[in-house]
């Protein structure tokens, strides 16, 4: 009973000491996470927005959505990007850059941050261009553009030139007679991220409509 007693004590001690260097290695580490997740979703937001951007600047937040502002050099408001997240992706929380134009339109879609599983639920998040062996050593002038542009992904890619103004984005195909645009096609096998992501981007449209003034086509 002693022996079982001191064992019992010894793990209680390992566990409740191990517990409190992690909690302070943590603590000393979520300064340099944040910054780096920062990094990461700056980065990809430079690839939703012009290319004559000089600066990025963030404009207000909202119901969990973040909004920045684009301007040119000579201090005009040429874009947006938004971030907003969805908590029901298959494998939890699913974090959505939106980049739109002046007058509404969407520029691109990107997923900042996911946990989905590789090669399924990542399919309809991550944008990755394919490259050769050879490509890695030769790259022509038009292969070396192609890499600072936005990778294919053909879900994401679906959201382009749609209309932030125009509803709910809904799956599917419109059916005869209906106006409606925002209709996006969710990639098979990954209906649960892709619905998360199309709730996150619908969260962000929905700020965007009350908060932005947006201008005519």
């Amino acid at each position: 009973m002693k022996e079982i007693l001191k064992l019992t004590l010894a793990l209680a001690f390992i566990c409740a000491v191990a517990g409190i260097a992690l909690a302070f290695v943590s603590q000393k580490t979520a300064t340099p996470r944040e910054k780096a997740r920062i990094a990461q979703r700056d980065a990809k937001m430079k690839l939703l927005l012009p290319a004559e951007t000089a600066s990025v600047h963030e404009a207000f937040s909202d119901e969990g959505v973040v909004f920045f502002a684009a301007h040119d050099s000579a201090g005009d408001a040429i874009a947006f990007c938004a971030e907003g997240s969805d908590p029901n992706g298959f494998s939890g929380e699913v974090k959505v850059l939106v980049g739109f134009n002046p007058d509404g339109a969407i520029r691109g879609v990107m997923v900042s941050e996911h946990s989905e599983t590789p090669g399924v639920g990542s399919r309809a998040c991550n944008r990755e261009t394919t490259k050769s062996f050879w490509s890695l050593f030769h790259k022509s002038d038009g292969e070396a553009e192609k890499e600072q542009s936005l990778p294919p992904n053909s879900y994401l890619d679906s959201y382009n030139n749609l209309p932030l103004t125009g509803g709910e984005f809904q799956f599917g195909q419109p059916s005869s007679g209906q106006t409606t645009t925002n209709y996006v096609m969710p990639i098979t096998g990954a209906t649960v991220s892709s619905t998360a992501i199309r709730n996150a981007v619908n969260r962000i449209a929905s700020v965007a409509r009350k908060r932005i003034s947006f201008t005519k086509e």
